[in-house]
Order: C-alpha cells, then structure tokens, then sequence
C-alpha cells in the first residue's frame, strides 16, 4: 500500500497552524536546529524563533499551545 499521500500530510502540511505544530514538533522532538527547521518549512529562522519562543512562554505561562 502506498501511503506517501498520508505521509504528506505530516511531511508537508498545508495549513499553517498544521505547519506551526510540525516545526515546533521539529524541534522540540527531533532536537532539530531552528535554522533547518525553517529551511525545511520555508519561513524565516526569525518566524521559526518567534513560534518556539512563543511555545517555551505558553508552556511556562501554563497555556494552551496555540495550535490547541
């Protein structure tokens, strides 16, 4: 079975909350460098830094992750 439309899905998402969570998952899962990550999502390391830094203050703030 061929499954490299589901693959795609994560791989490549579209929606851009979809494609926030896949960049912040990036990095905090895979340890993955911010510059890679936004080489691989195609936005800036600046938007990337922003989205994680967001994420480190939701998560000390007790909030819920914006893609929640």
């Amino acid at each position: 079975m061929d499954r490299s439309d589901q693959k795609d899905f994560f791989l490549c998402p579209d929606h851009p909350v979809q494609r926030r969570y896949e960049a912040i998952r990036a990095i905090v899962i895979e340890e993955r460098p911010l510059k890679d990550v936004a080489e691989e999502f195609g936005v800036s390391y600046g938007t990337v830094r922003n989205w994680h830094s967001q994420f480190l203050q939701d998560r000390r703030n007790a909030n819920s992750p914006p893609f929640s």
